[in-house]
């Protein structure tokens, strides 16, 4: 079975011919497509979509960019959400410094309350780690157990940051369109990851793979 375990369907990018990206995604073997949200109205949009459409299933969660103007009931609301029986994880959530390192205490708190929320529902998590991976790792580790697993989505570190990772019993690792790219340097930490660790996403409609690069990222592009 091929899966796209990290599409943003909501954006408008892909909302203008959604039920032709659907169908480019099915006619290229796709046969599920995981949704993960941003925040709280992201998540229930995404619950709207996986009762309307068979192959679409959900993420709730608090994206760490969205986490300084978002309440912390935000996140009693989302815990809420997770009886929907086609959420299949938490996320994305996880850790971002590159657009704004003013709220980073914010964000692991956040953080550390979705990986609890993840253990308490036996969910996995999705983990964002923008130029933040080794405190994301750090993180992980001090609330590591067996009942936790999940996804390092549009990985970049290096390769002993994602030895670690592999260490962790139940994370696996995805990649993004970028490492089509020229100048990308990821090729040797792709080749150390085994298949059965390795989970594939788009991240559309972000990151669009060469030959199409600068082109709408979507599923069907996998």
């Amino acid at each position: 079975m091929i899966i796209d375990t990290h599409c943003h369907l909501y954006y408008d990018e892909l909302k203008n011919d959604f039920d032709d990206v659907l169908k480019w995604a099915e006619d290229t073997g796709i046969e599920r497509i995981i949704v993960p949200a941003v925040d709280l109205k992201t998540s229930l949009e995404i619950i709207e979509m996986t009762e309307k459409y068979e192959m679409i299933y959900a993420l709730v969660g608090i994206h760490p960019t969205e986490v300084k103007h978002t309440p912390e009931s935000d996140l009693e609301k989302i815990s809420n959400l997770i009886k929907s029986n086609k959420v299949v994880g938490i996320g994305e959530t996880g850790l971002d410094y590159y657009w704004d390192k003013t709220g980073i205490e914010k964000q692991k708190t956040f953080f550390k309350e979705q990986i609890e929320l993840a253990i308490k529902t036996n969910k996995p998590v999705v983990i964002h780690t923008r130029e933040s991976i080794e405190d994301a790792i750090e993180i992980i580790t001090e609330n590591y157990n067996s009942s936790l697993g999940g996804q390092f989505h549009c990985f970049g570190g290096t390769i002993e940051q994602t030895k670690k990772i592999l260490d962790f019993e139940g994370f696996y690792i995805s990649f993004c369109g970028n490492i089509t790219y020229k100048n990308n340097k990821d090729s040797e930490i792709v080749e150390i990851v085994p298949l059965d660790r390795l989970l594939s996403e788009t991240d559309s409609p972000f990151l669009t793979p060469v030959p199409n690069r600068g082109k709408r990222n979507e599923p069907a592009n996998i």
